[in-house]
């Protein structure tokens, strides 16, 4: 197997994916209180699975992720060395 070096940047972000991850578990837990931790993962994971079908169903989520994508690349712009 090779081995890639991962930038801090990188982590950081999975960091983040996964602090939201769990967010949106303790959320599904508020929703449906009889799931255990396990089945609200599982839950979540299917609702990211069918998330794609979520946003061709939906134009303006597309439009908001759109808006999402700009401000992060403008962040990164006005970071960068």
């Amino acid at each position: 197997m090779i081995k890639r070096r991962i930038s801090s940047k990188l982590v950081e972000a999975r960091i983040l994916a996964l602090y939201e991850l769990d967010q949106f578990v303790n959320y599904i837990r508020t929703i449906h209180p009889e799931l255990n931790l396990n089945e609200s993962t599982v839950a979540a994971a299917v609702v990211l699975n069918n998330l794609p079908n979520l946003f061709r169903e939906n134009p303006l989520l597309i439009d908001e992720l759109e808006k999402v994508a700009v401000i992060i690349k403008n962040r990164a712009s006005r970071n960068a060395p």
